[in-house]
């Protein structure tokens, strides 16, 4: 089953993606909310909390995928809250099942590091919208930070989790560059290949949880 999922992932997304790098928008409007909606499939019925608040995220981040296909900067703004609770969601469901390791000594400090070089990067194209940045920043951290916690915990799938909450922040990490402070090049395939990539791996520790 999931392997059927995964591969009709594989489809909508790259479709998605062309649609939005060669502008062609009735095929992102369309396979881009599809595309999240196949993440369900995933996940199945959530028997487990973890699973429940997974299924929560997906939701919020199905309003931010809608959000973003306006092109208005209260779009944005829209998207970026509807992300940021789904990031909200995720911590918590990470936290649930987080065990102390000594990694997170270095997990953590990357982290903190990466957001403080990113910030710095946007915060002269953010002006104006630099207090939701910084909030945003924040909260996808912690949830990359509390995913890798997971690890050697009760969490069967729990790399996935870490590895798919990393790929989610160099996702929206590249989004943030393009839009605050340059340009990037086939930018789509970054904003949404690799985000769709990191919540399939979180999608699969929700399937699989216990």
């Amino acid at each position: 089953m999931h392997l059927l999922t995964i591969a009709a992932l594989w489809v909508t997304s790259t479709l998605a993606i062309v649609g939005a790098d060669k502008k062609i928008r009735w095929l992102e409007v369309v396979f881009k909310p599809l595309t999240t909606l196949l993440f369900f499939v995933i996940i199945g019925w959530p028997e487990t909390t973890f699973a429940r608040w997974v299924t929560a995220g997906i939701v919020f981040s199905l309003v931010g995928d809608v959000a973003l296909l306006g092109n208005t900067n209260r779009a944005f703004l829209i998207g970026l809250g509807a992300f940021l609770l789904a990031h909200v969601t995720y911590i918590i469901a990470f936290l649930g099942v987080a065990v102390w390791s000594p990694h997170l000594l270095l997990v953590a400090p990357i982290m903190l590091a990466s957001t403080l070089l990113l910030l710095r990067a946007i915060w002269k194209g953010a002006a104006g919208t630099r207090a939701p940045a910084i909030a945003y920043a924040v909260a996808i951290s912690v949830m990359v930070v509390s995913a890798w916690a997971t690890i050697r915990g009760p969490l069967a799938m729990a790399p996935f989790a870490a590895v798919g909450a990393t790929l989610f922040y160099v996702s929206d990490s590249s989004l943030a560059l393009s839009h605050f402070r340059k340009p990037i090049p086939h930018i789509p395939l970054l904003a949404m290949g690799v985000y769709w990539l990191g919540q399939l791996g979180i999608a699969i520790a929700a399937s699989a949880s216990f």
